[in-house]
Order: C-alpha cells, then structure tokens, then sequence
C-alpha cells in the first residue's frame, strides 16, 4: 500500500511571501550568500544579525524584522575576539545573539524563536566526503527555515566550476546574493538568483569594509546602480 500523502490545492490558503529583507531574504526559507573568501560576506552577515537584534529598518529599505533573536553557527571566528566585538560594533543587542557550534537540528530552538539564523560557512557543517548528498542538507536546512519561521542565511564561496555539489547548493537557495569587490574595501551586494521576485526589481546595493581599534565593521550603504 502506498504511504504517499496527497494535498489538494484547493485546500491550501494562499499567502504572500514574508521577508526579512524584501526582495533579499526571505523568512521562513534558505537564502545563500556567495563570494569569494576574504571580501566581507561574515561582517555583512553580521551586520544583518545585529539590526535583526535591535529591530533596526534593514539597509535602504524600510522593513523592520524585530527586535528578534538571532542564531549564529560560526565554525571559524573566535566568539571572544571577533564575533562579540563585530556585533558590539554593529550595536547589536547582545542578549538576542545565541551561538551554536554543533549539528544543526530544528530541537535547537525550543528555548528561543529566532527571526534569523546564520551558518557560516555552510562547508563546516556540509559533510562532502559522506553519503549525504548536498541536495538532502540543504532540503534538511529548508526544513528548518519553514518550522522556524527564520530567515536561514547561509555563507558560502561557490567554485563556479568543477564541482557538482556547489551546483545542487545553489539550485536548492531560494534566494542567493553574491558579493563581489569593486574596490580597495567597497562590496557590491547582488541578487543573482530568486525563485522568489523577478531580478530586475532588485538593485544592487553598494557596502564598505572598515576597521575601527582592528574590529572590521560594515558601513556606508548606497544604492549600486
């Protein structure tokens, strides 16, 4: 007999797409945030959590998501020495900033809601030498976005060539934006892929890296057109 569960459509309420960041990010799905090593993608992200925590307007735009709880699954910066001291330059409200360091699973949650969770990088905790496919990790993480409610805004540099599993990785984002360097310390922020809203209605936004006391902070949005 077969197990399979059919849903009729006419018994599905339409509802409109809800955004963290219109346009960008959406609540409740898998956005990928792609580029290069070393051009920023973990400040701006950090960025994005610390007006997430406060209920700050989103850059140039006038959604306001929160004041909300964010998770952060960071395997590569030091908590004491980077993380903290990026958000405090971003004035986030450090008592809605939880960091995780384990497999990322949706029973994380029971203790708080979060409106944003990030992973950086997706490669610390993408297995790509086991028998789970990328497909299967990111359906895993889509999961999760939809039980949550969350944004899931997920860090990761893309080989444009020569791997199968960057491919299933940003086929599987609903949304992907890519950050690329028109400068010394300016980024460009794209939106290069969405299942979501047609390209065009999109611009692309303009960012700066700084350093302030060695702390590097995000800066200066404009528009990039």
């Amino acid at each position: 007999m077969s197990s399979a569960v059919w849903t009729k459509l006419s018994d599905v309420a339409a509802e409109p797409v809800k955004w963290l960041w219109e346009g960008r990010i959406p609540l409740g799905k898998v956005t990928l945030l792609d580029g290069e090593p070393g051009l920023g993608k973990s400040m701006m992200a950090l960025e994005i959590a610390a007006r997430v925590s406060r209920g700050a307007t989103m850059p140039l735009s006038k959604d306001r998501a929160g004041p909300a709880d964010v998770a952060i699954f960071n395997d590569d910066d030091s908590l004491a020495d980077t993380i903290r001291p990026r958000l405090e330059a971003e004035g986030a409200d450090l008592s809605r900033i939880h960091s995780f360091n384990q497999t990322i699973k949706a029973t994380d949650f029971t203790s708080f809601e979060p409106g944003l969770i990030i992973i950086d990088p997706l490669s610390a905790y993408l297995c790509l030498h086991c028998d789970v496919p990328p497909r299967k990790i990111m359906k895993d993480l889509a999961y999760l976005a939809k039980t949550t409610h969350a944004a899931v805004l997920v860090l990761q540099y893309l080989p444009k060539t020569g791997t199968s599993w960057a491919g299933e990785i940003y086929d599987a984002a609903r949304s992907v934006l890519a950050v690329t360097s028109i400068g010394h310390n300016r980024r460009r922020l794209s939106l290069t892929k969405s299942n979501l809203v047609p390209l065009a209605e999109v611009r692309p936004l303009v960012f700066q890296i700084e350093s302030n006391d060695g702390v590097g902070n995000v800066s200066g949005w404009s528009d990039g057109v």
